[in-house]
């Protein structure tokens, strides 16, 4: 075990870790003196030694790849599930040698993720409780004992895994359509410098006596080609006032992916694509009523309100990744009982602006 120790300190010297891997540091240091407690010279731990050994070499050696080593393995979160999975592995063989007292102190902890990470009436949450709280024996474990603690352990870590393994999909899936909506956005500002008459902001209006003017963004006579630029760049600017209020109500995460950020940056472009298509709806007289905007500053109010009001549509996604996280085991299940009241707050801030708009 020298080896690892002399590998981790070398890691340490040599790359700027941070984040999960001083995690998983840290969790393999501490997995290697378990181990070493439990030293004993027998076949049986000197196997344990050497798979624990294995596993924990995988793990630091996932950890202390630099960062940016290619965007698939950022997109995939390979480097992050090796060590993880790794890291477990060498808990679950460190279950064979590892202490009587420690199994007991530890088995109520072991229920807890189980029944965290497994779905309400799982046949394997009441098997755990049962094997490890109301048949433990008050003697100490048997053999019987650990394999039932090394199998609820187990189903708790894979059930981790996978929920880890979808906060990952849904952030890849979040930036993914910021990504597509921005260059939809890039897309329509081109259009509209190159062709201004094809998409038009302008709106028509009656003054007194009867004549017409017509409105632009741009505040020329027609169609210009800054028109939907300005319009966008409004509503990015709107999306990032919102993404800022958001901040409020948002709630860090534990995993190393980054939700909440993906989350901030989907409401940019979105701001900038609700803003226009709100615009062409209302030209067009989509909606019954509504009198036409009869000034450039009254259409880059809107403009700039419409971005921000892009909350609508987005916190149908901010809902969604609330629900995944609350899935990922955590130390704070307080948190998850109601939403803050400074998400509630936004809410209806958001409600309410939506509702002045139309």
């Amino acid at each position: 075990m020298a080896e690892l120790q002399t590998r981790q300190r070398t890691v340490r010297r040599s790359k700027r870790v941070g984040g999960w891997r001083e995690i998983v540091l840290a969790r393999a240091a501490l997995i290697h003196a378990q181990l070493d407690a439990t030293r004993q010279d027998t076949a049986a731990w000197r196997s344990t030694e050497a798979s624990a050994h294995a596993h924990l070499e995988a793990a630091i050696t996932a950890a202390s790849q630099r960062r940016g080593t290619g965007l698939r393995d950022w997109l995939t979160g390979a480097q992050i599930d090796a060590a993880w999975t790794n890291l477990h592995n060498a808990e679950l063989v460190l279950v064979s040698v590892v202490s009587e007292e420690d199994l007991t102190a530890g088995r109520q902890a072991v229920v807890g993720l189980v029944e965290q990470t497994l779905t309400k009436g799982d046949p394997r949450c009441v098997e755990a409780r049962e094997q490890l709280v109301e048949k433990w024996p008050a003697e100490g474990p048997g053999a019987l004992q650990r394999a039932a603690y090394r199998a609820a352990l187990q189903w708790g870590f894979v059930a981790a895994d996978e929920q880890y393994a979808r906060v990952r999909s849904l952030r890849n899936l979040i930036l993914g359509s910021a990504l597509f909506m921005l260059v939809l956005a890039v897309g329509m500002g081109v259009l509209g410098t190159l062709r201004p008459h094809l998409v038009s902001l302008c709106f028509d209006n009656v003054v007194a006596g009867g004549a017409e003017r017509r409105s632009c963004p741009a505040g020329a006579s027609g169609p210009g080609r800054w028109d939907i630029l300005l319009v966008e760049l409004l509503g990015l600017l709107g999306g990032s006032l919102s993404a800022m209020v958001a901040i409020r109500g948002m709630r860090g995460t534990s995993t190393p992916y980054g939700v909440p950020v993906a989350l901030a940056l989907l409401k940019l472009p979105a701001g900038a694509l609700v803003s226009l298509s709100a615009l062409l709806l209302l030209g067009g007289e989509f909606f019954p009523g509504l009198s036409g905007l009869d000034s450039p500053q009254q259409i880059v109010a809107y403009a700039l309100v419409l971005g921000y009001a892009q909350q609508l549509v987005t916190r149908l996604v901010d809902r969604q990744a609330n629900t995944v996280l609350d899935k990922v085991p955590s130390s704070e299940p307080a948190q998850r009982e109601q939403p803050s009241a400074a998400t509630s707050a936004q809410r209806t801030q958001t409600d309410s602006l939506a509702a002045a708009t139309t």
